[in-house]
């Protein structure tokens, strides 16, 4: 628990202070936190097991802990070779308002949080996905949140840069 502290404080931290070094920390934090719910939870079944309990909830929060873990390494690894991604990084290596702020782009670190949607239409699928990266620049690191479309027959587009 206090390693899971340590990585959440210092991600909020550096991006309060404006350090700029290991940024990630608040997304490993999150996935520490994930893990260490899931050794409370075994805990606790093993507290109510010794009393002659049931545990069933903890059980529950268990296996969905365990899916939202599984979810986002597969996410991690998989959405960096997708055509999404490609089109997000190609935007953001481009775009001079974020080279601006944030001096020569040196990396992009992709965040598992967010959605991607696939919407059946008459014409066929319509697709969104909210995707969130770290990019680390020569100057400064930036969170950025880019929402991005694609309609039927065209290439992924940026609708919304926050």
């Amino acid at each position: 628990m206090i390693i899971t502290a340590i990585f959440l404080l210092y991600g909020y931290l550096c991006r309060f202070a404006g350090l700029y070094f290991f940024w990630e920390s608040k997304s490993i934090g999150w996935v520490l936190f994930f893990v260490t719910l899931i050794f409370f939870l075994l805990d606790r079944i093993k507290k109510e097991e010794a009393r002659k309990g049931k545990a069933i909830g903890e059980k529950i929060g268990i296996g969905v802990q365990v899916i939202v873990i599984i979810t986002k390494c597969v996410i991690f690894i998989a959405v960096p070779y997708s055509d999404t991604y490609a089109k997000a990084e190609e935007y953001i290596r481009a775009n001079h308002a974020i080279q601006s702020e944030t001096g020569a782009i040196k990396d992009i670190f992709f965040v598992p949080y967010g959605n991607m949607s696939e919407q059946h239409t008459a014409d066929g699928f319509a697709s969104r996905a909210d995707m969130h990266f770290v990019v680390k620049g020569a100057d400064k690191y930036l969170d950025l949140n880019l929402l991005m479309g694609k309609d039927v027959d065209t290439d992924w587009e940026i609708i919304v840069n926050e």
